[in-house]
């Protein structure tokens, strides 16, 4: 498969929540396109270790770094870590997302927290340890991953709804 319209050879994509589902998907199709890609995750080493492997035997440069992306402390470090180790990071693909499918009534305030700390601060969180060297570079690029929910609601989904049209908005409308 051809990708030359879309070459990211000599580019190093940061992807968050990387180990499983969609971002695992993306992290393998910027891969292929040519990028390094560092895998994130959080749960398992195991299951950032396997996702690399799996990489590493498509051809792809992989590197795989467990940090929590709701630490702030935490994802410096690892920042300054991958960009020592590897390279700056020219892509950062903000994947990582929970959700808690618990009616309002029900849900708990530590519950909904712990939604608006992954699916709204960590984005800002891990943007904002990258952006000093995008901006130094005059290069780099942000991706957002908010699901169909932050268009649409549902009975269950409230607070992923509100988190993820948010997190949409604040880049379309204000460029941040």
């Amino acid at each position: 498969m051809s990708h030359s319209l879309f070459d990211l050879k000599g580019k190093v994509a940061l992807v968050t929540g990387a180990t499983h589902g969609l971002g695992l998907a993306m992290a393998k199709g910027l891969g292929l396109a040519g990028a390094t890609v560092i895998i994130n995750g959080n749960s398992s080493q195991e299951k950032i270790d396997r996702a690399v492997a799996e990489f590493i035997s498509l051809g792809i440069i992989a590197k795989g770094y467990r940090f929590d992306v709701t630490n702030e402390q935490a994802v410096l470090t690892a920042v300054n870590k991958i960009e020592t180790e590897v390279a700056p990071i020219d892509i950062l693909v903000n994947n990582a997302g929970i959700i808690k499918r618990i009616p309002l009534v029900e849900m708990e305030v530590e519950a909904f927290e712990e939604v608006l700390k992954v699916d709204l601060t960590s984005p800002f969180i891990v943007s904002k340890a990258v952006v000093p060297g995008m901006i130094a570079r005059k290069s780099g690029k942000i991706i957002n991953i908010c699901s169909m929910m932050s268009e649409l609601g549902t009975k269950y989904r409230w607070c992923i709804c509100s988190c993820q049209r948010w997190l949409k908005n604040a880049h379309k409308k204000h460029g941040c």
